[in-house]
């Protein structure tokens, strides 16, 4: 995939070096996926590279290969573990990297809820993003619920309309209100719950969307005035963001949308064009990089620190792992919790 560049160190080349042979030496029995949001030296090594919509669908696909290795955090690799074939192994260089979003909705407080929404006569269809834990994707699928991403949110809430029901929607409040915005539903047709306080059941009639209090540390740092003074400092910019962000930061925004959809437009526009992006720093630097024809600069320099504890380092000791006999950051998912995720994950991928 190019080039790996490295951190310069003689340490840093030294380890991409091995990574090298020791993948050679395995073949095609490894597959190696990264996220978006990874380091170059990282992305440079993957096989796959997508956001979260992209790597779900090549995992479902790939059943072949013995080995994947998942370098993003702990939810992704869990969500490729259930989708791939029961006979290969998922492993993760970094098992402890535990997305904050995805420990905003916890089974017990969902199920809470759920008894109350069922209580209250009114019907809805649970949908999870996908930065959640493996138990709530499958609480979602027992329920005939779907799980969603940021690609295909709008068209899993316009699944769920479809079929005259209500949303309940988690854990990233701004992702459900930016969506349902775009999909022309008034502000006082949502509510938002905090599951830490009011569990927000009381006056149901007319809302459409229920919304969970949780949000991206990563998303929440633009601010709308940090767009307002690059837009008077830059003639001619652009700006794009990611729906993880405030409702006001994507109103006074360009376009907003997806990783892969940001990715697109910008290498899609006119040589000579001007962008500001709001998302994770590592994607949006090497979007500058690939696109030297285009002025490309962040609104902010704001990094996932747990994607960045995935490291070459760290994708070295499984690598070394493997060539010993030995599995290092094996990713397991009970039977139970994979068959309801399974059903889930297989839902989304129908409606997308």
């Amino acid at each position: 995939m190019g080039k790996i560049h490295g951190s310069g160190y003689p340490e840093r080349e030294s380890t991409l070096e091995r990574i090298k042979a020791i993948r050679q030496d395995i073949g095609k029995d490894l597959l190696i996926f990264s996220h978006f949001y990874q380091d170059d030296d990282i992305v440079e090594l993957a096989d796959f590279v997508g956001d979260s919509l992209q790597l779900a669908h090549i995992a479902s696909e790939k059943q072949d290969a013995p080995y994947i290795i998942f370098c993003s955090v702990s939810f992704m690799a869990e969500m490729a573990k259930i989708l791939c074939s029961p006979k290969q192994e998922v492993l993760s260089p970094a098992p402890k990297a535990r997305c904050p979003l995805a420990e905003m909705a916890h089974i017990h407080d969902v199920e809470v809820l759920w008894k109350g929404l069922l209580a209250s006569g009114e019907e809805f269809i649970p949908v999870v993003y996908v930065n959640s834990t493996a138990e709530i994707k499958a609480f979602c699928g027992k329920n005939g619920g779907t799980v969603c991403t940021s690609s295909n949110a709008k068209k899993v809430f316009e699944w769920v309309f479809g079929k005259g029901k209500k949303l309940l929607f988690f854990p990233d409040e701004n992702l459900g209100r930016n969506t349902s915005y775009s999909l022309g539903i008034r502000d006082e047709e949502i509510k938002t719950l905090d599951p830490k306080g009011d569990k927000g059941l009381s006056d149901l009639g007319k809302v459409k969307v229920l919304l969970w209090k949780g949000f991206c540390y990563v998303h929440t740092r633009f601010l709308k005035t940090q767009i307002e003074k690059l837009k008077n400092t830059h003639d001619g910019l652009k700006v794009i963001v990611h729906p993880e962000c405030p409702p006001e930061v994507c109103a006074v925004s360009d376009l907003f949308g997806s990783t892969s959809f940001i990715k697109k437009t910008i290498e899609e526009a006119p040589s000579g064009s001007k962008w500001a992006v709001g998302t994770e720093w590592n994607f949006v630097n090497r979007l500058s990089k690939n696109n030297p024809d285009k002025t490309v600069i962040p609104i902010l320099e704001s990094r996932c620190n747990e994607m960045a504890q995935v490291t070459p380092e760290r994708l070295l000791e499984v690598l070394e792992g493997i060539a010993r006999g030995e599995l290092t950051g094996r990713v397991t998912v009970s039977d139970e919790i994979a068959d309801g995720a399974r059903v889930g994950l297989k839902r989304m991928l129908e409606i997308a």
